[in-house]
């Protein structure tokens, strides 16, 4: 997910107001995040995180590329980078802010058996890990529905009203959160539907 680039509004969420000239974005227990500069003959180059927020492991045989792996805390780090010349003198330390994302979780949920022309009334819910607010898509396997700015957790809904019996099956197709990676999303939510009875007409005798 690495991807540079020239951002300030992601770095006054994380309550930094200094400005980089570059600005890396990643998932909170990410790895594989590689970062490297352009090589120079004769010299070698040091890197360090100054948060610590991650582990910087060396690829074999250079010191122009690392391999970054993100724990599970989410904020901001700085990625610094020295260059040491083939004469031993040190270049200007350069520097790359790294917004390490949070991740968060949705999981649906709920059951009720209902008749046809009725609907499922506070049965079915959402719950999340995360910040809110929250923004989700769930679908009955037939109609998408996206609800944004959540603030309740658990989120709570009813279902449609259903003309025809039958199992219906909710699940979520996506779900986010400001400043934050895309959701894990879980569960099931499942409505079962039946008939209404078939009467016969009034008979007079």
């Amino acid at each position: 997910m690495k991807k540079i680039i020239s951002i300030f509004i992601l770095l006054v969420a994380f309550g930094n107001t200094k400005t980089f000239a570059q600005v890396d974005t990643t998932c909170a227990g990410s790895s594989g995040n590689i970062y490297d500069v352009v090589p120079s003959a004769g010299s070698t180059f040091s890197w360090s995180l100054k948060n610590s927020l991650g582990t910087i492991f060396p690829i074999a045989g250079r010191t122009d590329s690392i391999l970054i792996t993100y724990g599970s805390t989410s904020g901001i780090d700085t990625l610094r980078m020295v260059e040491t010349g083939p004469s031993g003198c040190l270049g200007d330390t350069m520097k790359l802010a790294v917004i390490i994302l949070p991740n968060i979780t949705a999981v649906i949920s709920g059951t009720d058996s209902i008749c046809v022309n009725n609907l499922s009334a506070s049965r079915l819910r959402v719950t999340f890990t995360g910040t809110s607010p929250w923004n989700i898509t769930y679908t009955d396997g037939t109609t998408p529905v996206s609800i944004t700015g959540i603030t309740a957790n658990p989120y709570i809904f009813n279902s449609p009203v259903y003309l025809t019996a039958g199992i219906r099956t909710f699940s979520l197709t996506n779900a986010s959160a400001t400043g934050s990676c895309p959701a894990v999303l879980s569960g099931s939510g499942i409505i079962t539907v039946f008939p209404k009875p078939v009467s016969s007409g009034i008979s007079h005798y």
